[in-house]
């Protein structure tokens, strides 16, 4: 793991500080691609239909007594929150795949971006990936908010006020990184792909070409 000196960071600038430490990680990071518009969404009666240039008009039924709460579509990907399920359609595979929802959570919010999409409850994350059509959750705690989000093209940041969660479009599942009991977070900064949390305590960076979160104390 990265690390710096703790006398270096203090004196640092912060803006050279946040240079170095995208210089450090350049040779990961890749740079968003324009798909355009590769896959759009409708609800029909008894159905949702995804349709793409390349696999036409696909369908999935829903349940006579299920209902839509919120559907959306962005770059390769597409999804449809119903009030059972979680189901996405990728551009990429042609197929529509599902996930359970918790039928005594709460849906707060969605969010549809180029290569993914994240689905936040009052007590879980859900996220779909667009490259593989697969959906990942993550649990949050009894006592657990989310307090700010923070996203990229290829990854998001949930600061919560127990911790940071992170999930990307390309690797690996959710990956989280615990606070501690009086570390809070000053500011958030995207930077050629990356996001950048500052903490009073250290510097933690996130992207979707790192195998999780990177650490600078």
């Amino acid at each position: 793991m990265p690390t710096l000196d703790r006398d270096s960071v203090t004196f640092l600038p912060f803006q050279l500080l946040l240079a170095t430490v995208v210089w450090l990680f350049w040779p990961g990071i890749t740079q968003a691609n324009d798909y355009g518009i590769e896959v759009t969404v409708r609800i029909e009666p008894g159905r949702a239909v995804a349709t793409s240039v390349v696999s036409g008009r696909r369908e999935v039924l829903l349940d006579p007594q299920e209902t839509v709460a919120s559907s959306g579509a962005s770059g390769i990907n597409a999804i449809v929150v119903t009030s059972r399920r979680l189901l996405g359609f990728s551009s990429r595979t042609f197929i529509w795949t599902e996930a359970e929802r918790d039928l005594n959570e709460k849906l707060l919010d969605r969010l549809v971006l180029p290569t993914f999409s994240v689905v936040r409850t009052d007590k879980h994350l859900y996220g779909f990936r667009g490259a593989n059509g697969i959906w990942l959750d993550e649990s949050l705690g009894t006592r657990e908010t989310i307090k700010t989000t923070r996203s990229t093209d290829y990854g998001v940041v949930f600061v919560t006020n127990e911790r940071l969660v992170g999930f990307t479009s390309l690797l690996g599942d959710f990956s989280s990184k615990t606070l501690g009991i009086h570390e809070h977070v000053t500011r958030l900064d995207i930077e050629q792909g990356l996001i950048l949390v500052t903490t009073n305590r250290r510097i933690l960076v996130f992207g979707s070409r790192l195998s999780g979160w990177e650490e600078f104390e």
